[in-house]
């Protein structure tokens, strides 16, 4: 395995206790594809069904979000849809505020 790899998932799993929740639909494949990455690369996460649950998309509004997912919440930053224009950009942002230094996972 490359070394570089290597180091970033030590660095994810020294790294998983930091609070993730990933706001998502369950008919929504770009939140399941982020969700199956996230897994494969053993990010633990809280998965928040939004399906049908008025008073979470207030709150995720509330928080600055809109009524588009995925979104996802690092500790207490809220990932947004316009702070991305894929799922390895949005992985990228995670990871970035997860582990606490600049990551780039190409397409």
């Amino acid at each position: 395995m490359n070394p570089q790899i290597k180091r970033l998932l030590k660095e994810i799993e020294d790294n998983n206790d930091k609070k993730i929740k990933v706001y998502s639909l369950p008919s929504c494949p770009a939140c399941n594809e982020y969700k199956g990455k996230l897994e494969k690369i053993g990010v633990i996460y809280e998965n928040v069904n939004m399906e049908g649950d008025d008073d979470m998309w207030a709150k995720l509004e509330e928080m600055g979000g809109s009524e588009f997912v995925p979104q996802v919440m690092v500790e207490d930053y809220l990932i947004k849809e316009d702070e991305y224009t894929n799922i390895n950009e949005l992985i990228s942002k995670t990871l970035t505020k997860m582990i606490g230094r600049k990551i780039v996972i190409k397409n």
